[in-house]
């Protein structure tokens, strides 16, 4: 089973001070139409690295906590070119 789950996921792995962009999933915002929002949001700076959980450098007007899973993070298209 274990096999089966893991077949389409990725592993993803980002080290501390990568520049990374942060997905609005689960994150409420105040607009009149979620298909209005953006998808991701700006990007921050990881400060620590638990296990698959990253802390972020947040700015001081959101109000959400800073750590976040690493499924829904994305790495800086600067940062991903020399993937492609």
């Amino acid at each position: 089973m274990k096999k089966q789950i893991n077949k389409h996921r990725k592993k993803m792995i980002y080290q501390i001070n990568d520049m990374i962009f942060l997905n609005f999933r689960n994150i409420m915002i105040s607009r009149s139409s979620k298909k209005l929002n953006d998808k991701k949001l700006e990007f921050f700076k990881i400060l620590i690295k638990i296990k698959q959980v990253y802390q972020l450098k947040l700015s001081l007007t959101m109000k959400i906590h800073s750590k976040f899973a690493s499924n829904l993070l994305q790495l800086d298209s600067k940062n991903s070119l020399n993937e492609q």
